[in-house]
């Protein structure tokens, strides 16, 4: 069973925010203990530099005049370890997942390889909320995780069980 978790996190805070966390969590090699970066991508964005990456993505924001709260989506995929047993497969099933949103939303994405109970790999999905092509915000309800978590099914064969997190949830 894969596991969906969507981080709703709808103020983007004092300083740096939520917004460019995420992004630049997605470009660190060295994350905890045990864990490693193996592949960052970018859809729409820059996946080489998190300054650039954030820039592009603010700058969408910018254009369509949605630069206040929920500012970033950002999604956890965790691979069921006994199907996901190699970085590749990881990297493959990362991008056809990302291909969900890829039309729509820039996205930059990060798969990690960490030993955690059930899943060997996971990916962050960090996705802005601004559609480029019009400007509309993406509606983060159970319903579009559901679907989210439908695709996830289709590309991984395995149920997929989607979770929200909400701020100051554990």
């Amino acid at each position: 069973m894969e596991i969906l978790t969507q981080k709703r996190i709808t103020n983007n805070g004092e300083g740096a925010g939520y917004f460019r966390h995420c992004i630049n969590y997605t470009y660190k090699e060295k994350l905890e203990p045990g864990e490693s970066l193996v592949q960052t991508k970018g859809y729409g964005v820059c996946d080489t530099n998190p300054d650039h990456t954030y820039d592009q993505m603010y700058a969408v924001k910018e254009y369509y005049g949605k630069t206040g709260d929920n500012p970033v989506m950002h999604f956890v995929v965790s691979y069921d370890k006994n199907k996901v047993t190699d970085p590749e497969t990881a990297c493959v099933y990362t991008d056809r997942i990302a291909s969900f949103f890829k039309n729509h939303y820039q996205m930059i994405t990060a798969v990690h390889q960490e030993d955690q109970k059930n899943s060997l790999y996971h990916a962050h999905i960090v996705m802005n909320t601004v559609n480029y092509n019009n400007g509309k915000l993406y509606h983060s309800g159970i319903a579009e995780l559901q679907k989210l978590a439908m695709h996830i099914r289709n590309v991984t064969g395995n149920y997929c069980k989607p979770i929200i997190k909400y701020p100051n949830a554990k």
